[in-house]
């Protein structure tokens, strides 16, 4: 009877034991489905929002060629703009729908991990270069559209515009390439926590993310400001 006792004991603690790791692990993958959502949003903001900078610069690429119609050399600059606009506009659209396809919400969380990490590492990092030279190409365009002189465009100081435009293009990949690392690095520390049944790496992310969120509105206040006193300066 005594024995019987302790085997009953034993199988009941042995079962709650089991419920609360299962518990536990179920608590922890929410969690981290959680978390894994709230970047994919980041990531398609940042694919839209440059799936829209590529409609504005075929819009302000079409008006400079109708401005720059009796000038052959800036025509020529400017069919080579829109051609390469028009191909990162189609590769941004193909990445989006890669992406799109890769959350299959259905699979496991941890497959669903892994094929994020490829994307990050494949196609996301061609498209960061080509939504870098995006950018400079929606400044430039803006630039000769205001600076437009009857159909030409003069540069004064062409070595200072050639090194203004390299480091404006290094600085917006840099930043996008600083963004896309940190969320490689999430996604490890969410791999890792889900293979191991712990959240520690995820809630060290969350402790340095904060830390680093006032640097991030730092750098944005001071963008800002530039950006807002250069606009002053031209119009002046």
């Amino acid at each position: 009877m005594k024995n019987d006792e302790l085997i009953h004991m034993w199988q009941e603690g042995s079962d709650r034991m089991f419920r609360d790791e299962k518990t536990d692990r179920d608590m922890i993958t929410q969690y981290l489905s959680e978390k894994t959502l709230k970047g994919n949003r980041n990531i398609n903001f940042n694919l839209i929002f440059y799936g829209a900078v590529q409609v504005a610069n075929i819009i302000l690429l079409s008006m400079n060629l109708a401005g720059f119609q009796n000038n052959p050399s800036m025509i020529w600059v400017l069919i080579s703009q829109l051609a390469i606009t028009i191909g990162i506009l189609i590769f941004g659209m193909d990445t989006f729908y890669k992406f799109r396809e890769i959350n299959n919400y259905s699979d496991s969380l941890q497959n669903l991990i892994q094929k994020q990490l490829w994307f990050y590492r494949k196609p996301y990092e061609i498209f960061l270069v080509l939504a870098s030279v995006s950018a400079i190409i929606l400044m430039t365009n803006v630039n000769l559209y205001i600076d437009n002189d009857n159909g030409t465009y003069v540069i004064n100081n062409k070595v200072l515009f050639v090194g203004v435009t390299l480091v404006a293009l290094v600085f917006i990949y840099g930043t996008q390439k600083a963004t896309s690392l940190l969320g490689l690095r999430r996604l490890k520390a969410y791999l890792a926590d889900l293979q191991q049944g712990v959240l520690d790496q995820s809630q060290r992310m969350e402790r340095s993310k904060r830390r680093y969120l006032w640097l991030w509105v730092i750098v944005f206040i001071l963008l800002t400001a530039s950006l807002v006193f250069g606009l002053l300066t031209a119009v002046r």
